[in-house]
């Protein structure tokens, strides 16, 4: 079954949580005296009420990191995930794509306004629109006119991107028709992302996790982030849930032609390691590819959004300006999201998926809410 359709049988869950949410947050509930306390009341409905099984909660507020673990890593085990268990990151992927896409193009390499054609074989029929072609920018801030997934995928399955080809890819792009011009309307893109990072790895003569390994994760010293699954990361795995049972994983049925859409596995040391970066509180040679892939590109007013980067949100409220990025397959949710001015950032890894793009993202903006007071 896919998630889609998991998800719409799950209303009932969602009632719970949302209903446990605002319990935990009444006005009678007195106001947590640390940010500990705070983030524990924001998670643990979510836990308690069958939503997720194991959360791990990263931190930064002026310039510390921070690790709250929740939950439990297998049902039943009272094992809690730890900043070096492996977890399937899902779209967090894109962050990297969208990284390493800045940083070719900050060397030279490529242009953001560059037709996808010219990195694709000359015997692919690119589809345009009255004769506006879609380009790397279009791919990266979702306004390619591609849809969520390719029509050719099979739906009905739990993976949709398990046996899905290099040739399928190409089958879908020759025979799709685009309904209005590129650039003009925003509409999440999984596919889209997917052939980005094959055109990145492409440009780099290597596959995909060559590629965002020797442009991003050796110069960040990131070593617990890859997409083979290793006997060192198999030690650390932590496997993904769908409700309460157990399921396989999605990253690794992912072949090349997807990868750069969602198919990196990692720990949350790493991933802190990432934002931190990002912050501007580390030294690193990409910082300046992460600035521009933070820059707003497309103005897009939604949930937690007016508007898109190179592969993140951005959402301007008040005095603040939180720069964030959800994600979710069949088995693990996250959220990474972070407000500069304030010097806070917060990494939420879960293993299990339930509605992940509402609640996983709804858990990431409360716990910045709480960052700000403490």
């Amino acid at each position: 079954m896919s998630i889609d359709l998991y998800i719409r049988n799950r209303p009932i869950i969602y009632l719970l949580v949302i209903v446990g949410i605002a319990f935990s947050c009444s006005q009678d509930t007195p106001e947590p005296a640390k940010a500990e306390e705070a983030i524990n009341n924001i998670v643990m409905p979510y836990i308690l009420l069958g939503a997720d099984v194991g959360v791990i909660v990263g931190t930064i507020n002026d310039g510390k990191k921070t690790i709250y673990s929740f939950g439990e890593k297998v049902l039943g085990s009272n094992e809690k995930i730890t900043s070096q268990s492996v977890l399937e990151i899902a779209s967090l992927t894109k962050l990297y794509t969208a990284v390493a896409l800045a940083d070719m193009v900050l060397k030279g390499e490529m242009n953001l306004d560059d037709p996808i054609e010219k990195y694709l074989p000359a015997s692919l029929q690119v589809p345009h629109y009255q004769g506006k072609k879609i380009t790397l920018l279009h791919l990266a801030n979702h306004t390619s006119g591609f849809p969520r997934f390719a029509t050719n995928a099979d739906k009905d399955v739990y993976n949709e991107y398990k046996g899905y080809t290099e040739q399928k890819m190409y089958d879908f792009i020759s025979s799709y028709t685009l309904s209005r011009e590129p650039g003009a309307q925003f509409e999440y893109s999984g596919v889209g992302y997917g052939l980005l990072g094959q055109i990145l790895s492409y440009k780099n003569n290597s596959d995909y996790e060559t590629m965002i390994t020797e442009r991003l994760l050796q110069p960040l010293n990131m070593p617990h982030t890859t997409i083979t699954f290793t006997p060192d990361q198999n030690k650390n795995l932590v496997l993904g849930y769908n409700g309460n049972k157990q399921v396989e994983s999605w990253s690794q049925y992912m072949q090349n032609i997807v990868q750069g859409t969602g198919a990196l596995i990692s720990s949350m040391d790493d991933q802190l390691i990432f934002l931190e970066a990002n912050m501007g509180l580390s030294n690193t040679p990409l910082y300046d590819a992460m600035l521009l892939s933070h820059k707003l590109t497309f103005t897009n007013n939604g949930d937690y959004t007016t508007g898109i980067g190179l592969g993140w949100n951005i959402y301007q409220k008040g005095s603040h300006n939180f720069t964030w990025k959800n994600g979710g397959n069949g088995s693990y949710s996250s959220f990474m999201g972070f407000d500069k001015d304030s010097g806070t950032g917060v990494v939420i890894l879960v293993n299990s998926s339930l509605n992940p793009e509402i609640f996983s993202t709804d858990m990431g903006f409360e716990i910045l809410k709480a960052l700000n007071k403490f």
